[in-house]
């Protein structure tokens, strides 16, 4: 069975949703299929499970606003559903490499990455650690 409709409906539920708590069993829903059902088939058609492509997308979107608008962290966190600074500073530094003050200082540049078929949205590139 081709499952890239339900890729396509996952990618676009979570980037219209993405400073949002995402409901996961609403997510199913919009898919017509089973939520352990969802999770499997975007686990093994993108290789990262649900919750990792949900933090990523928070995470890319929550760059471009340190890169574009000079709010303080804290609220840009709150804003994508972090629970506070370490929380977000934490995944932040997971998924970037970097910390978001150590992002905002290098602005490092972002790019524009296409998520699925027609769904486009913010890319990261991942700070690279160079052996001493």
């Amino acid at each position: 069975m081709d499952y890239s409709i339900v890729i396509w409906s996952v990618c676009l539920y979570v980037e219209n949703r993405v400073k949002e708590e995402i409901d996961l069993e609403e997510l199913a829903v919009q898919t017509g299929f089973s939520l352990p059902h969802v999770r499997q088939i975007f686990r093994r058609l993108t290789g990262k499970t649900l919750l990792r492509y949900i933090q990523e997308r928070k995470i890319a979107n929550a760059a471009w606003e340190l890169l574009h608008t000079d709010r303080d962290i804290v609220e840009v966190a709150v804003d994508y559903g972090f629970s506070g600074r370490d929380v977000f500073t934490r995944v932040f530094r997971r998924i970037t490499g970097y910390t978001p003050r150590e992002f905002r200082k290098e602005r490092p540049v972002l790019s524009r990455v296409k998520l699925c078929a027609g769904v486009f949205g913010i890319g990261l590139v991942r700070k690279s650690v160079l052996p001493r």
